[in-house]
C-alpha cells in the first residue's frame, strides 16, 4: 500500500456558531482558519496500581480528557474571530462557556469526532501578536464517525 502524506489542512477542526442543540438541532460549522496552530492532545488520565506481584506499580489509561489549544487571527468580519471574540467579550462561565465542536480527521477514512458540550476555555487576546488564544476541552461525550465536506460545509454521520 503506498504512502499518502497528511498535512495541517487534512485536519479540520469547527465550531458550531450557532450553539442552538435542541432535538432540531441543526449546527452552523464554521471552520478554524485563520490559526497558526494544532497540537490536539489525547489526554490520557492513568492509573496506578501497585499489585504485590510487582516491585514496581502498574500504570494503565482509565479514561481520556482531549483538548485542543487553538487562536485566531485578529479579522473582524471572520465568523470565527467574531464568534471567540464575542465570548471573550461576554466571559462566559459554566454551560454558557460550551460550544459544540467537530474535529475532521485526514486520512481515506473520514473520520471525525463530534463534542456537543466542549468546553471553550478563553486565552489571551494579544494585540502585538495579532492572536486571540482559546482552548477546546473536549470533554463529555465524543460521537465517533465520518465527514463529507461540500462547499466548505462539513456533515457527519455517526459510526453504527
Amino acid at each position: 500500500m503506498p504512502l499518502t502524506a497528511l498535512n495541517k489542512t487534512n485536519f479540520i477542526p469547527f465550531l458550531d456558531t450557532s450553539k442552538t442543540i435542541n432535538t432540531t438541532w441543526v449546527p452552523t460549522w464554521k471552520r478554524i482558519d485563520l490559526s497558526t496552530i494544532f497540537s490536539l492532545n489525547p489526554n490520557p488520565q492513568t492509573v496506578s496500581q501497585d499489585y504485590i506481584t510487582y516491585e514496581t506499580p502498574v500504570e494503565t489509561v482509565d479514561k481520556y480528557q482531549p483538548e485542543l489549544p487553538q487562536e485566531i487571527a485578529l479579522y473582524e468580519g471572520n465568523d470565527i474571530y467574531d464568534f471567540v471574540f464575542a465570548l471573550f467579550y461576554d466571559l462566559p462561565t459554566g454551560s454558557a462557556a460550551t460550544v459544540p465542536v467537530l474535529m475532521c480527521f485526514g486520512g481515506t477514512g473520514k473520520k471525525a469526532w463530534r463534542i456537543e458540550q466542549a468546553t471553550l476555555v478563553l486565552g489571551e487576546l494579544n494585540t502585538v501578536d495579532k492572536k486571540l488564544t482559546f482552548t477546546l476541552k473536549l470533554g463529555g461525550d465524543i460521537d465517533k464517525g465520518t465527514y463529507v465536506i461540500t462547499a466548505g460545509v462539513p456533515v457527519f454521520t455517526p459510526a453504527t
